[in-house]
């Protein structure tokens, strides 16, 4: 909510931070305007690959991956298509 005040009633580019984990509520929050930039800590704490997990949620192929983990990641855009 801090973030989402300052940016619109002062005009200042802001980030927002804390109890954020899921893709769709970064999405949210920058797509509804509340925040120029999402910082997530905890997520990356709990999964260093929570970027690339997130983009195969959200049926991003854009993302590039490690070579090594190639393989990796093909299997979750199946078990994601499966499930969709």
């Amino acid at each position: 909510p801090f973030s989402d005040r300052i940016r619109n009633e002062v005009g200042m580019a802001t980030m927002a931070v804390g109890n954020i984990y899921e893709p769709d509520h970064v999405n949210s929050i920058l797509m509804a305007g509340r925040a120029d930039l999402v910082a997530l800590a905890r997520p990356h704490l709990a999964d260093p690959y929570w970027t690339l997990h997130a983009a195969v949620t959200l049926g991003d192929r854009g993302v590039k991956w490690p070579d090594p983990y190639l393989p990796g990641r093909d299997q979750l855009y199946r078990l994601a298509e499966r499930d969709a």
